[in-house]
């Protein structure tokens, strides 16, 4: 049975230190059989390079095998990087779901 909708929520910590940990469970949300998944990223307040590129990857991945994918109420920081990064155009961003959060 296909899951219609999947949401999963990334760690606080995006950075070289939990890539490994992070690509474990970015595969198994891949081999899940579902149509969309939607990542909730408003706890992320740590990143690199590394854990940006990590979460590059699974949202090529997701593309390519035809799943629609989408970070949800990302932070500031997140956005920040991607940006930075030059990566805003691969990225599915729905920054408009939750409310601001404030620290």
């Amino acid at each position: 049975m296909k899951v219609e909708d999947m949401e999963c929520l990334l760690p606080e910590s995006l950075d070289i230190s939990t890539v490994l940990d992070s690509a474990s469970d970015y595969k198994a949300w891949l081999t899940q059989d579902t149509h969309q998944i939607q990542i909730d990223a408003s706890h992320v307040n740590r990143l690199d390079a590394a854990g940006l590129q990590a979460l590059l990857a699974l949202f090529l991945s997701a593309k390519s095998n035809q799943i629609d994918i989408q970070l949800v109420k990302p932070t500031p920081l997140l956005i920040e990087g991607i940006n930075t990064l030059g990566l805003r155009d691969q990225f599915e961003i729905n920054s408009e779901v939750g409310e601001l959060q404030h620290d």
